[in-house]
């Protein structure tokens, strides 16, 4: 990711939280979330993510905040990933009590997904999460 990009200039004051991935890495990222975003409507795809849970918190970024800590597993690393080549590494642990500072500022959407588990989450900019387990198909 280059340095001067607005989106990392942006999370500048996390940057000794999250490490951006290089080109290659992050369009794996990008093409590993495509198979789990839905082709039609903004979320998760219902073809290859179970147990879909959806929160609409509007101006409650505390209940998002309670809502993420209580499904999402403290000790792994997720991947964020805003664009085929925005993407980057950062704990579950920092992505759950600093969401709001990485996804509000810029009103985008975002896939992040656990290295370590199934766990497949997708952030809308209007306030609305959804959250699964991505299948692994053999």
């Amino acid at each position: 990711m280059n340095a001067t990009h607005w989106r990392v200039q942006e999370l500048k004051p996390h940057s000794a939280d999250i490490v951006w991935l290089d080109a290659e890495e992050a369009r794996r990222a990008y093409d590993l979330v495509g198979l789990h975003d839905s082709k039609m409507h903004p979320g998760l795809n219902v073809d290859t993510v179970d147990s879909i849970e959806r929160l609409a918190f509007g101006d409650d970024v505390a209940a998002a905040s309670s809502w993420l800590r209580a499904r999402v597993p403290g000790i792994q690393q997720v991947v964020v990933v805003f664009g085929e080549d925005e993407c980057f590494v950062c704990s579950s642990v920092f992505l759950i009590e600093n969401w709001s500072d990485i996804f509000v500022p810029s009103r985008d959407d975002a896939m992040i997904y656990s290295k370590d588990t199934p766990l497949i989450l997708f952030y809308c900019h209007e306030n609305q999460f959804e959250l699964g387990q991505r299948i692994v198909f053999d």
